[in-house]
């Protein structure tokens, strides 16, 4: 006969428990069970009730624990705990269930108790903290680990979750100085050298950081540290240490598919084709999903013009899964590239109104048109697709709108984009294309107040408050709206470089120049080949007297300017940068 509930030595240990205890309740709880007052809230005795009774209940919900019954366990540990109310390592039980149920404030008042009673246990010390810090009281967290910290000044964990601490309230110079003087006690520590070389990373010091990566790696290897290393190599451009990196990971263990994709993607990034490309045939031994491999293949050699060897690859996957749009679509670029349009065309005119892909294929038809000198036969397809109420996307009235403009008939974009409003209605989207159709036609009044419409339904669009307080700073009015405006976008989306730049713009028009070069040099690092940013930071300079600094980013600026294509940009700064030299 089999026992279902508990093993039978199990039972034998919990009866003779119970038998010995003298505990008066064993049965299971009632239905309409609620729990008794907390342990905690009462005064402890100075005495156990019954070691034996609680360890009986304790046996009991660390059973019910494993079962998943936690509603159980968390009865059976709070009755431990009237049996004995000084039960330290129930309540530390109790306090990671109640955590594992989502319950972080009831698990800290039974943490909170166990300190109280052993006010010596670095432990239960170390997890208040990480509960303080997890309600959002850093500084509490931060007060305890320096108390254990000026206990036992070598602890190397409680140093590490300190700096932890000091880096997310970012006071990183404070978590550099632990951090170092860890690793110099403790050399044999790996994740102190790992956490330091992380924040090495984060300051830009990246000699530091591969310094202490590679100790860690050293102390001890994992693929994983493998590959972050390999990347800070990468970002380093040591692309030599980071192939070594990759192509021991690949020795070591053959089957690594993100560490062959990584070798294959730095290939690339070193201009070695054939590399890359047979990395990525050595691949397909070790994966499941070889048509994603192929693809990225066929993706390699459409970016290196080699065409007919792409749509040989594109075909044999067509065949096998007809439905596939990203290989469709490659396969009518490959076409298109070796200018064979019929077949583009037939491929593209199989996918039907509801087909997946099918938007993607009415604009990439619209394209071959337009790049045949055809926008007749481009407005066409548009309006063809446009005629069908059932499936009309956004997209297709905003590339009618433009064929239009290009074709000098702004006005009649206009009127596509009212027809949009009508059919797709007055919502967000299609006003802010709307806007930036607007501005692109030199119709930059009514493109604000169309943007201005777009925050009436959705004030906290981070886009649509960048453009009005951008705009508003460019033109040098209602500057301190502008900065408001800017400043929610930035809370919006904080790593937007587009947006970055404009606070840095606003800040340049109300004077704080040193402020602007802050935001300015920080949109540059995000977006370091936008030609505006670098002007924006020249004229910030400029006005700081950092002159040759000044210089170099109108220089940046004008390398990365069009002289044809964006020719008034391009004359403006070069007068800024010849005046700087006068």
């Amino acid at each position: 006969m089999t026992m279902t509930r508990y093993n039978l030595s199990l039972i034998v240990l919990l009866l003779a428990l119970a038998a010995g205890g003298g505990c008066a309740w064993w049965g299971a709880p009632p239905a309409d069970y609620s729990a008794p007052r907390f342990a905690a809230e009462l005064e402890p005795y100075e005495e156990a009730v019954s070691p034996a009774c609680a360890y009986f209940h304790f046996a009991w919900a660390k059973s019910a624990e494993l079962d998943g019954r936690l509603e159980e366990a968390r009865y059976a540990y709070e009755q431990a705990l009237l049996c004995d109310r000084e039960a330290d390592y129930v309540m530390r039980s109790l306090a990671m269930l109640l955590l594992r149920q989502g319950k972080r404030d009831e698990a800290l008042i039974w943490v909170q108790r166990m300190v109280e009673l052993r006010p010596d246990d670095t432990a239960a010390r170390g997890l208040l903290a990480n509960l303080y810090s997890a309600a959002g009281d850093p500084e509490r967290a931060a007060a305890i680990y320096r108390d254990i910290l000026a206990e036992d000044p070598g602890n190397p964990n409680i140093t590490l979750l300190l700096a932890a601490l000091y880096v997310e309230g970012e006071r990183l110079p404070a978590a550099r100085e632990l951090l170092e003087e860890l690793t110099m006690n403790h050399p044999g520590f790996m994740m102190g050298h790992y956490y330091l070389a992380r924040l090495y990373r984060d300051l830009g010091e990246m000699d530091a950081a591969l310094t202490s990566y590679e100790r860690a790696l050293a102390l001890s290897w994992s693929p994983a540290l493998a590959r972050e290393l390999a990347g800070v190599y990468e970002l380093a451009g040591r692309y030599d240490e980071s192939l070594h990196l990759y192509r021991q990971m690949v020795a070591e263990d053959p089957t690594d598919e993100r560490a062959r994709g990584l070798l294959a993607n730095l290939y690339l990034r070193m201009n070695r084709v054939d590399d890359a490309l047979a990395e990525l045939a050595e691949l397909r031994h070790y994966i499941s999903d070889v048509g994603n491999v192929d693809l990225t293949i066929a993706r390699i050699l459409v970016d290196e013009g080699r065409f007919e060897e792409a749509a040989a690859l594109l075909r044999n996957l067509l065949s096998d899964e007809p439905s596939l749009d990203a290989v469709r679509s490659l396969l009518v670029l490959a076409y298109y590239r070796m200018d064979r349009i019929g077949e583009a065309r037939a491929l593209l005119e199989e996918i039907r109104p509801g087909d997946a892909g099918y938007e993607d294929a009415v604009l990439m038809l619209a394209r071959i048109y337009h790049g045949k000198d055809d926008p007749a036969g481009a407005m066409a397809v548009l309006t063809r697709a446009l005629a069908d109420p059932e499936h009309r996307f956004l997209s297709f009235y905003v590339t009618l709108a433009l064929l239009h403009a290009e074709w000098q008939d702004a006005g009649q974009g206009m009127l596509v984009f009212d027809r949009a409003l009508r059919e797709l209605g007055r919502t967000v989207k299609v006003l802010f294309e709307y806007a930036l159709y607007l501005e692109k036609i030199g119709h930059s009044d009514a493109a604000l107040a169309k943007m201005r419409e777009v925050l009436a339904l959705d004030p906290h669009d981070p886009f649509a408050l960048n453009y009005v307080g951008y705009t508003w700073a460019d033109r040098n009015e209602n500057l301190e709206k502008a900065r408001e405006y800017i400043e929610e976008a930035i809370r919006l989306k904080p790593d937007d470089g587009a947006i970055r730049d404009s606070l840095g713009w606003v800040y340049f028009r109300l004077g704080d120049y040193r402020r602007a070069a802050e935001e300015l040099e920080q949109a540059v690092r995000m977006l370091p080949d936008d030609p505006v940013i670098h002007d924006h930071l020249g004229d910030t300079y400029h006005k700081l007297g950092r002159i040759a600094e000044a210089a170099a980013a109108y220089g940046r600026a004008l390398e990365l300017l069009d002289p044809e294509e964006d020719r008034e940009r391009w004359l403006v700064i070069e007068e800024k940068l010849k005046e700087l030299a006068r």
